[in-house]
Order: structure tokens, then sequence, then C-alpha cells
């Protein structure tokens, strides 16, 4: 996806254009702008992050 600059005169008309934007966009583009967002960006380091989180509370369960 191509980045843009843009300078607007007041923050309604930047909400506007950002609209605008949205609005012009597929279906796909959209869902690939979600997908950017929700994937983390090295997979093997979110698995072992989840993995402590959900770890101790497994061990406070068996005491």
């Amino acid at each position: 996806m191509q980045k843009i600059v843009r300078k607007f005169r007041s923050f309604a008309e930047a909400e506007e254009a950002e609209y605008e934007a949205y609005r012009n966009l597929s279906g796909n583009e959209k869902l690939q702008m979600l997908l950017e967002l929700i994937t983390p960006e090295h997979p093997d380091e979110a698995v072992i992050e989840r993995s402590a989180r959900i770890h101790p509370l497994a061990e406070h369960e068996e005491c």
C-alpha cells in the first residue's frame, strides 16, 4: 500500500478526506488493511508471548 502525505486546513476537512478514501477502497483492500493490523510481525514471538501469559495460570490451577 502506497503511503501519501496530505495537508488540510481543518480537522473536519481531513476526516472527510479520510472517509472518502476508505469509501473508495475495494473490499479486498479493506481486508488487506485489517490483516496488516492484526497479523504480528514475528508470529513465533507472538506464540511465545501468549504461552508465557497462559503458563503461570496453568501452574496456579494445579495447586
